[in-house]
């Protein structure tokens, strides 16, 4: 075989080797979800509803029913007499039988379930982001391949061709080689929109505008520490948000029953004092009280209403008692799946395809291989890198998903 076969050979299977480094403006992890806790819409909205519940528990606390004065002036007539009658008088409602603590208590309930629907929002928002982060790292890694892969091609093709010009080999290799120059154009393109879908579910998920470049740089360390089942159950059960803001949506309907109860039976006085100028210069100042007989609505309905909302929410508080647990086995499960096959690419297959690398170059070079041999062998190699690529990406999605189910805080 010829110096310059050999030194072609050598450059087309270099291209192999090459990995594009990651731009210098390429967002780590920590920094997507610093900007999903602060600009991600589902966020934003959830944080619009803190501050409402903040707003009501705020109102809870006032009065519920301002002072009302009123005035009033008559007129007697009579033959030779014509004088005026003058009153003013204050009315004011006075909560009675601790509505006002049973008020404010279901108000901070609400603001506690508020709260927690919050650090639920951004549970599940850090958990797409994460997804959608290494999602978009290996849509990278795969666009890297499907341009290394179409070089390859390119290149073989050219050669392919001069070869055949000089007689070396026939049309047939010649068109085996463009017909794999269009499939990696094709794959390239496929790689290219990929990324771009990619890169529009991670701008959607921390809020970013529609022309922001973005790139990620994931590092390769593990992102989960490893533990025993028991002990990820128990930190959900701890931690997940979603089933304390159930908890607190059930404290917060029975409060709110259990003041309509008390309003009901023990309803509020209205206190009334008055000052009255008649004729003949008569001056009466006086005072009332006024109660409502709670005989046909003491808001039977309304406070019926509440309890069965608030048995709803007991029955939504047990439902995740029992399916977190599984939620967490599941993700374990996954992630140890993806786990082992990432092990067996990075271990076996990626070390394999790099030493098959260096035989084909070899058995080409000593004239083991034909040019049809050659474009097969490397299409497995390319389709072994894409694999890890792929495994990859599924151990870290399966590690974001055990983070979201355990609801951990750290990146």
């Amino acid at each position: 075989m010829d110096g310059k076969r050999t030194a072609w050979l050598v450059g087309v299977m270099a291209t192999a080797h090459l990995a594009a480094a990651p731009p210098a403006c390429a967002l780590r992890l920590a920094d997507v979800l610093a900007r999903a806790r602060a600009a991600s819409p589902a966020v934003q909205v959830t944080v619009a509803d803190l501050d409402a519940a903040r707003g009501r528990l705020r109102q809870a606390r006032l009065l519920p029913a301002n002072p009302v004065i009123s005035a009033d002036l008559a007129r007697h007539t009579a033959p030779g007499e014509d004088t005026k009658d003058r009153g003013v008088q204050l009315e004011q409602e006075i909560e009675v039988g601790g509505q006002r603590g049973l008020r404010i208590a279901a108000a901070g309930h609400d603001v506690a379930r508020a709260d927690y629907l919050l650090a639920d929002r951004r549970r599940t928002v850090e958990g797409e982001v994460r997804r959608a982060f290494f999602g978009l790292a290996a849509a990278d890694r795969r666009q890297g391949l499907a341009a290394e892969r179409l070089a390859l091609a390119a290149r073989l093709a050219e050669a392919a061709r001069r070869r055949a010009r000089a007689g070396e080999v026939g049309a047939l290799d010649v068109r085996l080689a463009e017909l794999e120059t269009a499939r990696a154009e094709q794959e390239r393109t496929a790689a290219d929109t990929e990324r771009a879908r990619a890169a529009a579910r991670l701008a959607v998920a921390i809020g970013a505008p529609p022309d922001e470049p973005l790139t990620a740089e994931a590092d390769e360390q593990p992102g989960v520490p490893g533990g025993a089942e028991q002990s990820f159950v128990a930190r959900a059960l701890a931690a997940r948000p979603d089933l304390a803001a159930a908890r607190e949506e059930r404290a917060r309907l029975e409060a709110e029953a259990a003041f309509v109860r008390r309003r009901g039976l023990v309803p509020n006085p209205v206190l009334r004092g008055f000052y009255r100028e008649e004729q003949l210069e008569e001056h009466i100042v006086g005072g009332g009280v006024s109660v409502p007989l709670p005989i046909w609505n003491r808001e039977q309905g309304t406070e019926a209403a509440l309890l069965a909302q608030a048995r709803g929410a007991a029955v939504e508080a047990a439902r995740l008692e029992a399916a977190i647990p599984r939620e967490v086995h599941l993700a374990l499960v996954r992630r140890a799946a993806a786990a082992e096959a990432w092990r067996r690419y990075e271990e076996v297959a990626l070390p394999a395809a790099r030493s098959a690398r260096e035989l084909l170059e070899r058995g080409y070079d000593g004239g083991y291989l034909s040019l049809p041999d050659l474009l097969l062998q490397q299409d497995r190699l390319l389709q072994t890198r894409a694999a890890a690529i792929d495994a990859w990406r599924d151990l870290r999605e399966a590690e974001a998903d055990v983070i979201e189910a355990v609801a951990e805080t750290s990146p």
